[in-house]
């Protein structure tokens, strides 16, 4: 008798403690990379495309290097101003390059 009320006991502890386990934290994604200062004094970071391409320098007359889709991460280290006064944002995530502002969701 006293073993069956131990061997219920232990189930009933088994249960309780089955239910009350905590699940570790997953990991965080691959783009939570710190930011860094660029050399324009701007947070550098991950941004969303809109949609455009990546081009091999900053001009509109540049060669495509990859073609950005809607809601794509971008990652951009530094920015400039191109001779027609229009921003670009060198990136290095998914392909390195240049894109313009308008294309992604950092300030224009």
């Amino acid at each position: 008798m006293r073993i069956r009320m131990f061997a219920a006991a232990g189930i009933l502890a088994g249960a309780a403690l089955t239910a009350t386990t905590v699940v570790p934290a997953q990991a965080a994604p691959a783009r939570t990379v710190p930011v860094q200062a660029s050399a324009t004094g701007a947070a550098a970071g991950w941004v969303m495309s809109i949609g455009g391409p990546i081009r091999s320098c900053a001009a509109a007359s540049c060669g495509v290097v990859y073609q950005t889709s809607y809601g794509q991460d971008v990652y951009w280290d530094s920015r400039k101003y191109n001779s027609a006064g229009n921003r670009w944002y060198h990136v290095t995530s998914p392909a390195y390059g240049w894109i313009y502002c308008g294309n992604i969701s950092a300030p224009c």
